[in-house]
């Protein structure tokens, strides 16, 4: 049937361009409770960004203690409110790259999540069109048991004027029931099709128009391939991460501060010292780490992988396109 084959067209077809258009002009195929899952993991890797980005400023720490001694005649009881700051304010760059860092991971994620969220749309899709594909075969089916009706009829025509033996008319009898059995069995596939469909979307499959797709060349693509642009930034993260990983294990500067505020010492009772004073200041320090070389070397490794993972993602892609235009040459 005509049909059928530009259903199967169109199935080829969408599978080369469904990533294009599938964010802004068929997102609405999905449910609601599916959009409002989407939303939040976005929502929770934005969070999660910006903690991260702001991972290396150090917390303010507040600290209280009460302690009692019994050195003298009476028990002395001295209380302390301590406000506290150590912050690395210079890493060798290490600062500004775990900003970036931060930055080209939640890119990936966010990125993970959209290609979640397509797939979700490619799936939908691609049950609707089996859903109008099996209705056209019911349809088929239709037409080929009340030929098969007419065929029993002929059949037992000719066998009751003895014109043929009951093998035809049996063989025409056998026909029918074959394409009922196939008809009911189009028909579970069909419930089980829409049950699918109604886990991805609270539409009825009969009010969804098909989309209409056409041609693209291979560079636009490749270009719209989310899996690409995500595997960038997993590049770029590594890159990032590998730097990270480098300057911790080289001079680090940090400004320190203290607020305190205490009893004073009764050993010092009358003694012209304040209450409540400030202690500030500075500190390098360099860590010396026995595993410094292979952490340094694990993070190298790390990127290059990711960049091994992006060419292939590019190959892969590649052939793809390659396939499925072949496909579409075929049909």
């Amino acid at each position: 049937m005509k049909g059928l084959g530009d259903l199967k067209k169109l199935l080829v077809l969408s599978s080369l361009s469904i990533l294009l258009s599938a964010s802004d002009e068929l997102v609405d195929v999905l449910s609601d409770n599916k959009s409002k899952l989407i939303d939040t993991q976005k929502e929770q890797i934005k969070v999660q960004t910006d903690k991260l980005e702001k991972s290396w400023i150090n917390p303010i720490r507040l600290q209280y203690s009460k302690s009692y001694s019994t050195q003298f005649d009476n028990t002395i009881g001295t209380g302390q409110f301590v406000v506290s700051v150590d912050q690395p304010i210079f890493k060798m760059g290490g600062i500004w790259e775990a900003v970036k860092y931060a930055k080209a991971l939640g890119k990936a994620n966010d990125l993970d999540i959209e290609i979640q969220k397509r797939g979700f749309i490619t799936q939908a899709l691609t049950l609707l069109y089996n859903i109008k594909k099996t209705e056209l075969q019911l349809q088929k089916f239709d037409f080929l048991i009340k030929n098969d009706e007419l065929d029993i009829l002929i059949q037992k025509q000719s066998y009751e004027a003895g014109l043929i033996n009951r093998t035809l008319y049996d063989r025409a009898l056998l026909k029918r029931n074959q394409d009922i059995t196939s008809k009911l069995e189009l028909e579970m596939q069909i419930t089980k099709l829409k049950n699918d469909f109604s886990l991805l979307s609270d539409k009825n499959p009969q009010d969804i128009e098909l989309p209409h797709f056409g041609m693209i060349d291979k560079s636009r693509y490749e270009n719209s391939q989310l899996e690409i642009q995500r595997d960038r930034f997993k590049v770029e993260e590594k890159q990032h991460n590998k730097y990270m990983t480098w300057t911790k294990y080289l001079p680090e500067v940090s400004v320190t501060g203290r607020y305190i505020n205490e009893d004073k010492n009764p050993l010092f009772a009358n003694a012209r010292i304040k209450k409540s004073y400030y202690t500030y200041g500075f500190k390098v320090s360099l860590p010396i780490n026995i595993n410094s070389y292979r952490d340094i070397q694990s993070s190298q490794i790390e990127y290059l992988n990711a960049q091994i993972s992006l060419d292939e993602q590019k190959k892969k892609v590649a052939n793809n396109y390659n396939l499925i235009k072949k496909r579409l040459e075929i049909i």
